[in-house]
């Protein structure tokens, strides 16, 4: 039952993660998917990925299965002393467009300890102008909004729009720290023309023993009457295996031979092995038997199909079935619900049967002195007749 349980959770994973629509990103971020802090690199190797940003002292944000909200996980928080701080950012080549244009900033956070009373996770938006200068960063913050009530590892929606002490955290910039509604912001002509550039989910800064989750993040933008959204449901996703032939059609003769290959999306983290299922008439080929194991650090593994040589005339063609089983453990790979086995035809190549040959009747033979008897009686019998003949004329 476990095993049917994890299936389907794998499934709808992947259902969301290709159900997204015109102008949004992936709904499904993996923890493979997120980018290290050290290759983010904004501006570089950026652009549509999610991204591990400010990390320091520490502090940790990847995704786990640790606090698992609508499937198996979320993006997880550590913050182990009062400096720590880390997040997970996203920004979109076109940017989300100018601030009083935004349609949606929410999140869902969660905080399993803290020793600092009310903190939770925050949801910050970047700000540039025309010339790209970051100028400002507004940041919601639940522990103001104040969450002294909400119980220990309960799932919370903030909505930045709503807010009404957002902050303003870029040192040096536009009312450094002060807090107002997100509204005053929208309205404020010194903010409503900047673009939204990055949306980040994070924490940071004054908690030595804070671990929370956040997850579904969504923002809502327009860019020359464009929307452009992210909707970032972070989940432990597996990659998902396929396999493809080189030949399709074997003769069955010496030396016919297929190589099959299955291919991870990504590579895998650890040894994997992949479970095959293969239909067909054993006794005319050989190979890809299964299963195949997937080592560490690789995406690919290779099987050979033979064709079992023969010269039996009229054994007719025969067709070969292969394709990927379900894992041993959920989180090993995935095989697409429209995925379909390799057919591999081994034709029969030495003619149809020849149909059995029928003996001639032999004609029975005559000695020679019948042959001799039968020219005498012959001849005699030639002679009366002439004999007849001429009486009667």
């Amino acid at each position: 039952m476990a095993s049917r349980v994890g299936t389907v959770i794998v499934g709808s994973i992947l259902a969301l993660a290709m159900g997204c629509g015109s102008g949004a990103s992936a709904a499904v971020v993996a923890a493979a998917d997120v980018v290290p802090e050290a290759t983010f690199q904004w501006g570089t190797n950026g652009p549509d990925k999610w991204g591990q940003v400010g990390i320091s002292s520490g502090g940790t944000a990847n995704v786990t299965s640790d606090f698992p909200n609508n499937t198996n996980g979320s993006m997880r928080l550590e913050l182990p002393n009062t400096s720590s701080k880390a997040g997970l950012a996203y920004y979109p080549t076109k940017t989300f467009g100018k601030l009083r244009d935004l349609k949606k900033a929410t999140y869902q956070w969660m905080v399993q300890s803290t020793d600092v009373p009310n903190q939770a996770p925050v949801l910050r938006l970047y700000l540039r102008d025309a010339l790209g200068v970051h100028k400002a960063t507004l940041v919601y913050t639940p522990d103001i909004a104040g969450v002294s009530s909400v119980a220990p590892t309960a799932w919370i929606t903030g909505d930045m729009m709503s807010g009404q002490d957002i902050w303003q955290g870029k040192s040096g910039a536009i009312e450094y720290q002060v807090r107002h509604p997100f509204s005053y912001y929208v309205n404020d002509p010194r903010y409503q023309d900047l673009v939204v550039f990055a949306v980040e989910g994070g924490a940071g800064n004054g908690s030595s023993g804070f671990v929370g989750a956040i997850d579904n993040i969504e923002v809502e933008g327009v860019v020359a009457g464009e929307s452009v959204t992210v909707s970032a449901n972070f989940e432990m996703v597996p990659p998902s295996a396929s396999i493809s032939c080189d030949r399709t059609t074997l003769a069955d003769s010496d030396g016919e031979t297929s190589t099959c290959t299955v291919t991870l999306t990504r590579p895998a983290t650890a040894s994997t092995v992949i479970n095959l299922t293969v239909a067909g008439d054993a006794t005319r080929y050989g190979g890809c038997a299964g299963p195949l194991t997937i080592l560490a650090g690789d995406s690919t593994v290779t099987c050979v199909v033979t064709a079992t040589a023969n010269t039996v005339k009229g054994d007719g063609d025969v067709t070969v079935s292969i394709g990927i089983a379900p894992p041993n453990d959920v989180m090993d790979y995935a095989v697409p619900s429209d995925a379909l086995p390799v057919q591999i035809l081994i034709a029969n190549d030495d003619g149809a049967p020849v149909p059995p040959t029928v003996a001639a009747t032999p004609v029975p033979t005559l000695g020679d002195w019948t042959l001799i008897a039968l020219s005498v009686l012959l001849s005699g019998g030639a002679t009366i007749a002439m004999r007849k003949r001429r009486l009667r004329h």
